[in-house]
């Protein structure tokens, strides 16, 4: 069986730089464009998905400069409420329910959170 290429790995930041509930943004090459990624850590785990609702072609931050709900349990857009599972990116709003953010693989090891996606190709600026 031929070996697997090891997708490229892109450094975020510090693991302790990364508090939880905390979220940082970054712009990413994904898929042949640039988008925007939210890395953030949640129940001790680090995520990272694109910013941008499934409802509409919004940020999740547009309105405010945060991510997480007033329980700091679930992921909220802030422009139409849209819900999301910090685990999944699994909508569990009505309106959207079951629909996903795109995830990206994160890796967390000798102290430093980053992305290790074959969609993504480089950080942006």
């Amino acid at each position: 069986m031929p070996c697997q290429p090891s997708p490229p790995q892109f450094a975020v930041c510090q693991s302790k730089q990364l508090s939880e509930g905390q979220h940082l943004k970054l712009k990413i090459r994904f898929e042949g464009r640039d988008e925007e990624c939210l890395v953030f850590r949640f129940d001790g785990k680090a995520y990272a998905y694109i910013n941008r609702c499934v409802h509409m072609p919004r940020r999740l931050d547009c309105e405010q400069d945060r991510v997480f709900d007033d329980s700091g349990r679930y992921l909220r857009c802030s422009m139409h409420g849209i819900v999301y599972t910090p685990e999944t990116g699994t909508s569990i709003s009505t309106m959207c329910e079951g629909d996903r953010l795109h995830d990206l693989a994160v890796y967390e090891e000798d102290g430093v959170v980053g992305l290790a996606d074959f969609r993504v190709t480089s950080l942006v600026g």
